[in-house]
């Protein structure tokens, strides 16, 4: 991880960049000498990704693995746990009941993916410039619902009235603004 400016103004290409980069890390240079590159390089100003699928016919994803949002909301750790206790259970289950379907190994995935989705609107409203001591003013019931979000209590259903009353601040911000 670099400074974007320093990474990409003046740079000739994704590639070129890497390759300079390298040069400067022997180490990493090394590790990965003996790697094949699959893809094009590509580069992007967002740390957040997330895949697909949670788990397949004996396999499971958890942590990192899975998806990974914003490192300045160090939620990466919830995260990782929170997928490994989900996958877990279902693990323990499976075996019990001799599945390790698809289907049984990711039974938990909806349920996690939507509690990361939640985290990622948050995220993205404040990098927006989501004025969040306003929403708590005009919406002072959700003050409890903005501090479980910040702590990672992101997997109950009743916190997506939040996005909803954020969703009805901004247009009507917006709409205010378009009068004037």
């Amino acid at each position: 991880m670099a400074d974007f400016d320093y990474l990409f103004k003046g740079r000739q290409d994704h590639e070129t960049t890497f390759h300079e980069e390298l040069q400067n890390c022997p180490v990493v240079k090394k590790r990965i000498s003996t790697g094949k590159q699959v893809a094009a390089m590509k580069a992007t100003k967002d740390f957040t990704y997330r895949t697909k699928q949670a788990a397949g016919n004996g396999w499971v994803l958890v942590g990192d693995a899975l998806g990974f949002l914003d490192p300045l909301y160090s939620s990466g750790i919830l995260l990782a746990l929170k997928s490994g206790e989900l996958a877990a259970d279902a693990i323990v289950d499976g075996l019990n009941r001799n599945d390790t379907s698809e289907e049984q190994l990711g039974v938990w995935a909806k349920e996690y993916f939507e509690g990361m989705d939640r985290m990622r609107r948050l995220v993205v409203e404040f990098y927006n410039g989501f004025n969040f001591g306003d929403f708590v003013r005009r919406f002072p019931h959700h003050k409890g619902n903005i501090t479980d979000l910040l702590i990672g209590d992101l997997f109950k259903a009743d916190l997506d009235q939040v996005f909803l009353d954020i969703d009805q601040m901004k247009s009507e911000e917006k709409s205010t603004a378009n009068k004037h």
